[in-house]
């Protein structure tokens, strides 16, 4: 019997979800999603409040660069209209 669902797909990875808070000889790290580790620290309750705000900081660096990849999509249509509006008919592109 398989233990797949009619939903499931056989090329769906999934991936296995370790624990980001480690201790290695007493001290602690943090793993991120890249791979890297980020320590030491003396204590798990620090590495976990270091780890919160480093998610925070990506969070807020991922929402300034979409807000600035908005604003440039923007700044690009408006250029494109004024163009248009602005080429002579007959002499454009």
């Amino acid at each position: 019997m398989s233990s797949l669902r009619k939903q499931d797909s056989l090329t769906h990875t999934s991936y296995a979800r370790s624990e980001r808070i480690f201790d290695d000889s007493g001290l602690w790290y943090f793993r991120t999603r890249e791979g890297g580790q980020v320590g030491p620290f003396r204590y798990e309750s620090e590495a976990r409040q270091m780890l919160a705000s480093f998610i925070s900081d990506i969070q807020s660096k991922e929402a300034e660069a979409a807000r600035s990849q908005k604003l440039h999509l923007r700044r690009n249509a408006i250029a494109s209209i004024a163009e248009q509006i602005m080429t002579p008919a007959g002499f454009g592109h």
